[in-house]
């Protein structure tokens, strides 16, 4: 028989390793399912909801935003969005012509992960030479 040593340095032999164990089903769960664990999870939702409840009236309660008057809008007050006199641009390109390519912002050089570019040729005296 051969022996080791565990995680805390006791000697063990392989008999002990290789003992097979039978167990029930129940026997191995951590505990048991059913109602307990299911009235658990519904008064959590519960009190969630509840504690939900008593911070949103709270707020609403100290909020003093409701009692501020406002002003309705009145008709003098016209927002003009765009001046009259100022002209939109307008880049569709003529009945029957092709759109023009937008430019692009490629570099032909690859770049290394620090946003440089990368290194293509090995620096001079790391060459393996034969």
């Amino acid at each position: 028989m051969a022996t080791y040593k565990d995680e805390r340095g006791e000697t063990v032999s392989t008999a002990e390793t290789e003992k097979v164990v039978q167990a029930s089903p129940s026997q191995t769960r951590q505990g048991p399912l059913g109602k307990p664990v299911l009235m658990v999870l519904i008064g959590g939702l519960l009190l969630a909801a509840v504690a939900w409840a008593v911070v949103g009236q709270y707020g609403e309660a100290i909020d003093n935003n409701a009692a501020t008057n406002t002003q309705p809008a009145t008709s003098e007050t016209n927002a003009v969005v765009t001046p009259p006199d100022q002209n939109v641009i307008d880049n569709t390109p003529p009945a029957g012509d092709k759109m023009q390519p937008a430019p692009t912002d490629r570099d032909p050089t690859a770049e290394s992960g620090t946003g440089g570019d990368s290194q293509s040729v090995a620096p001079a005296g790391t060459e393996k030479t034969q």
